[in-house]
This record gives structure tokens, sequence and C-alpha cells, in this order.
């Protein structure tokens, strides 16, 4: 077996006793549970605040599948990307930080093949997260609501998959690139945040990743839009991002 597998193995081995199962498996899941649930519990808790207000009426229409899978596409986009990047922040300055960079470099393991190793671990947790979690989503979901736009809803966390895989691997290449996490963590927030930024600016959206992110919405309601240049860019800037991660690493002192 390769010094490559054998880390690899330990990066897997540690996804299952340390935090890291617990940051995106554990919110991811939590919530996929918590959105159909809330989805159907909105409208009665609405409808139960108007009612201790006097003259106050409130309509609000049933609460559909699509609405549930809505919900969960919110917080894929907002909770579970700052997880992304909080635990891809730490995927390289915490090994730094904590000395057991140089102990498993002393190993017949280069520099790349240690980002590459901590890169694919990352990728993995995230792309089990999301399935497990979409999952999870359509079996509550169906069980509250019935079935129902299911296949948008695949389609649309196809492609949150994609731009989550971007930020992570953008995540890695800046905790290779800074001293600690928390500076990280913030680099990290203030590029994302840009992208959002760019989804009001049509020519940047459709040629960038920020298309991903209004493609979203669009997946679920059935609207069309440009997705071949927006996947072209995040996959272009995933690879990008990975081979600068392992150019910073093989020049930072450890």
């Amino acid at each position: 077996m390769s010094a490559f597998s054998t880390f690899l193995g330990k990066e897997r081995r540690e996804t299952f006793r340390t935090w890291r199962l617990w940051i995106l498996p554990g919110i991811t899941l939590g919530l996929a549970l918590l959105s159909p649930v809330l989805t159907r519990l909105t409208p009665e808790l609405l409808r139960a605040t108007a009612n201790s207000q006097p003259g106050v009426v409130i309509h609000v229409p049933p609460p559909t599948a699509r609405d549930s899978y809505v919900q969960f596409m919110g917080n894929l986009d907002q909770l579970v990307i700052i997880a992304v990047i909080i635990a891809g922040a730490a995927t390289i300055a915490a090994e730094r930080r904590a000395g057991t960079a140089v102990l498993v470099l002393t190993k017949p393991i280069s520099r790349a093949g240690f980002v590459v190793a901590k890169a694919i671990s990352q990728l993995a947790v995230l792309v089990c997260a999301t399935v497990l979690g979409v999952a999870v989503c359509i079996a509550t979901t169906v069980a509250l609501f019935g079935a129902g736009s299911i296949a948008p809803f695949v389609a649309a966390a196809a492609l949150w998959l994609a731009f989550a895989a971007m930020i992570l691997l953008l995540m890695v290449m800046l905790s290779a690139a800074m001293r600690s996490q928390a500076p990280a963590v913030g680099a990290g927030i203030g590029l994302w945040i840009g992208l959002l930024v760019f989804t009001g600016f049509p020519l940047i959206r459709d040629h960038s990743p920020a298309g991903i992110i209004a493609a979203n919405d669009a997946a679920l309601t059935g609207r069309d839009v440009a997705l071949l240049w927006p996947l072209v860019t995040t996959a272009i800037a995933g690879a990008v991002f990975l081979a600068a991660a392992i150019w910073f690493f093989r020049r930072r002192e450890l």
C-alpha cells in the first residue's frame, strides 16, 4: 500500500472519530429533517399568531413539497456553505498549527500528495453529506406532503454540490496560504459574499460560478438558465484552487 493511500485512509478514519463528522454531515442531516417539518408548521404558526392579534388576518396557501425543497435549498445555500467554509479552512492550517503536518511529511508522502489527500477526504465528506441530506429531505417531504418536484430538487441539489465543491477547494487553498484558520474563514466568507453580489449582474453571473447560485432556484421552479459557462468556470476554478493550494503549501514553512 502506498503512502498516499495510507494517509488517505487515516483521513477517512479521523472523519468518523473527530468533530469533522458533526460539521457537514451533522448539520446537513439536521436541516434535511427540520426543513420539511418547519415548512409544514409555518402556516399553523402564522395562523396562531394572527389569532392572538384581533383584527389581523393572514392568508397562507397550503405548503407543498416544492416549498419544503426550497426551504432546504435555502439552508444549503447559507448555513451549510458556511459550514463548508469553516471545515475547509481547517484542512491544512489546523494540521500545520498542531504540528502534525511535519510528522506526516517525514513519511514517504509529498507535499502535493498531502494536499490532494486532504482535498479528496473533504470532498468525499461533502458528497456523502449532500447525498444523505437529499435522501432524508425527500423521504421526510414525501411523508409530510406526498411525492412531487423530486426531479427538480435533485437537479438543484446537484448544482449546489458543484458550487460547494468549488468553495471547499477554495478553502483548501486559503488554508494552505494562510497561517491560521480564522483569516482563511474570513477570506472565504468575503469571497462567497462577492459571488452572491455577482448574481445581480447578468453578464458576470452567466459566465462565472455565480451562475450556479442563481440556477438552484431556477431548477426548482422549472425556469431555463444558462448553465454551460457557470459549470465550466466552476470546474476550472476548482482545479486552479487545488493547484494553487499545492503551490502555496510547497513554499510555506511548517
